[in-house]
């Protein structure tokens, strides 16, 4: 389906249209159709985004989509904000902008430099759609004292994201897309606008059929995310668990093809070769992947599935499939981590220590994914992945603030 991109900037109708390509949206400039930019007096991300998308959709007759993005400094007081295209004023250029954002920091600390891309994209399908999709994104980090990296565009050359050592304008495209606040945005956007293509006139058979959804769970050893998974299947028994490949020993309780399909390393390294993977990854010496085949075919007879896997194996699902929904759950305290793996009792204290001293680095990716689970109540944490598969999860979107002391504690 053909979607107006109510935006002049080059730079994110690459983006965008990336994005989007695997849900079937074909992301046009609003250039081609002479549409010129509206003036942005809105008030908010949010109030821009509709202002921008409805101007577009009533002069171009189709659905038009419009993000509207910026930057929040904490040492400004949240400025730029919804100024960030124009902080320099009107027609200012990247470089202007960063320099007046860094000539305003000259002296601050890096403690004190604490920053966070937002967005709000919003869909609409004509200019008085009265249920506009709107959905949103926060990629938080600090801002460096001089720019780097030639990638990106706006403020990524002095963004540099949580827990990266590299700035926003040093990421390669799907390495940002991955984890950036547009990113984010879109995957919720392309998850809940999965419908608009098979609505559109003349749509039929299996251009009509409803795309199951994929939602993939991740978390650090030892936050419980197998047994959390094994009760939202049973609270939810139309979703169907993917069963991923391993090479690490079979347990005594385990059977093949319930828990893992357990192969050899000589026969995972062959499925790598021959492209079968979605994701795969080596963790703890051993290797964990996704096939692609049975997944692809699940989702495309509209049923919807969930994987259990790791961040690194959520950020690779991300890249290949972008409609995706993403889910962390963290443990409440590291104390309780480090109970849970001793509980186990399979593995020997060694292995065990490991667990526990990557934990810390498994947690640190929590802002790649959508939403974030904490698990210190089991019941209200298999509630609240039901409400994200039911589609009410907004008040566990990873952007939430209340995150922010329990985070400092489990990454300190």
């Amino acid at each position: 389906m053909k979607v107006v991109l109510a935006s002049g900037n080059p730079g994110k109708l690459r983006e965008l249209a990336e994005l989007l390509a695997p849900s079937g949206l074909e992301v046009l400039p609003q250039s081609a159709f002479g549409i010129e930019t509206p003036p942005e007096t809105g008030a908010t991300f949010r109030d821009n985004a509709l202002l921008k998308a409805r101007h577009a959709a009533g002069l171009a007759a189709l659905p038009a989509l419009a993000d509207d993005s910026g930057i929040e400094v904490d040492a400004l007081h949240g400025r730029p904000g919804v100024y960030s295209a124009r902080y320099a004023g009107e027609g200012a250029s990247d470089e202007a902008n960063l320099r007046k954002l860094l000539a305003e920091l000259e002296g601050v600390p890096e403690g004190a430099r604490g920053a966070r891309y937002q967005c709000v994209i919003a869909l609409a399908r004509r200019s008085d759609d009265p249920d506009p999709l709107i959905t949103t994104g926060t990629w938080e980090g600090r801002i460096t004292t001089a720019p780097r990296g030639s990638g990106g565009f706006g403020y990524d050359p002095v963004f540099l994201p949580q827990g990266s050592t590299r700035t926003a304008a040093e990421l390669d495209p799907a390495e940002k897309n991955a984890v950036s606040h547009r990113g984010q945005a879109l995957r919720a956007l392309a998850a809940r606008a999965g419908g608009l293509a098979a609505s559109e006139p003349g749509a039929t058979g299996a251009a009509a059929a409803r795309r199951g959804r994929l939602f993939v769970l991740a978390a650090p050893s030892g936050a419980g995310k197998t047994s959390l998974v094994r009760a939202l299947l049973e609270r939810k028994p139309e979703l169907r668990l993917s069963i991923s490949h391993t090479t690490r020993p079979q347990r005594a309780t385990e059977v093949d093809g319930r828990e893992y399909h357990f192969v050899t390393v000589e026969q995972f390294e062959r499925m790598v070769a021959e492209r079968r993977f979605l994701e795969h990854a080596r963790v703890f010496g051993n290797y964990y992947g996704t096939a692609r085949e049975p997944v692809e075919t699940r989702l495309s007879a509209g049923i919807d599935v969930v994987l259990e896997i790791d961040w690194q194996g959520a950020r690779q699902v991300r890249c290949a499939l972008p409609q995706c929904q993403t889910i962390f759950v963290l443990p409440p305290s590291r104390a309780a981590l480090e109970q849970r793996l001793r509980g186990r009792a399979t593995d020997s204290a060694e292995v065990i220590a490991r667990r526990l001293r990557e934990a810390v680095g498994d947690m640190a990716h929590w802002n790649e994914f959508d939403y974030v689970v904490v698990n210190d109540d089991f019941k209200r944490a298999v509630a609240d992945l039901a409400r994200i598969v039911e589609g009410r999860a907004g008040a566990l979107a990873a952007s939430r603030r209340e995150l922010a002391p329990l985070l400092a504690r489990l990454l300190a």
